[in-house]
């Protein structure tokens, strides 16, 4: 049997976030970019350091100060840092903590910088709509994922996420279909904006599940 890796983002609420921790699910996502509706602030992190989670915690920054990354990890230490924007191999490297790279699918053809594909401990792919990167709540066009040679190196080489858009109407198709190494999602969980409908979570990954077995 092959394990989906799940990846539950936008978490925000000390509730949404233990639920999600008790969840049969691998990664928890803190976005810590103040752009996002869905952004960790100090105090709020604060909240969370205090928690005993069990599951990986990643912490989501687009083209940050390398200060604001540490001043966030003396906080709350996290398993994995994902970079969102243009950040270069030396930056991500540099925290010598296991990175996570996103790799933005839009209408323009895929570049990608080897050395930081190579070593990221994941790859993640959303979505990118004129110059919003992430966020969209928007798929990207998935046969991408078969038809486009950048990804397909990726794919048969790396871990990788498959985020953007994704809900309990669509999953089963993307599941079906492209059978992907692992999942991130966040606005398709929630009732409204930041909040997550904990019956959504839980659907989420029974379908997953179910797929896998």
């Amino acid at each position: 049997m092959s394990r989906t890796c799940i990846k539950f983002c936008g978490l925000n609420k000390i509730d949404d976030l233990v639920y999600a921790d008790s969840l049969d699910i691998d990664l928890l996502g803190l976005i810590f970019t103040s752009k996002s509706p869905r952004f960790v602030n100090e105090e709020r992190l604060k909240e969370i350091a205090s928690l005993k989670i069990t599951k990986p915690l990643v912490g989501v920054f687009m083209d940050q100060p390398v200060e604001y990354v540490n001043e966030i990890m003396n906080v709350r230490s996290l398993d994995y840092l994902q970079f969102h924007g243009s950040e270069s191999y030396e930056y991500c490297k540099s925290f010598s903590t296991p990175f996570i790279k996103t790799i933005h699918v839009g209408s323009e053809q895929i570049v990608v910088d080897q050395s930081l594909i190579k070593n990221a401990s994941m790859t993640l792919f959303d979505t990118q709509i004129c110059d919003q990167k992430g966020g969209t709540g928007t798929r990207f066009d998935w046969s991408k994922l078969i038809n486009e040679q950048a990804l397909q190196d990726i794919i048969k080489t790396s871990k990788y996420l498959v985020a953007g858009g994704l809900n309990l109407e669509n999953i089963n198709d993307l599941l079906v279909t492209y059978k992907p190494k692992g999942l991130d999602v966040s606005s398709g969980l929630e009732y409204d904006t930041g909040k997550k409908d904990h019956e959504k979570m839980e659907r989420f990954v029974n379908i997953v599940r179910t797929n896998d077995s």
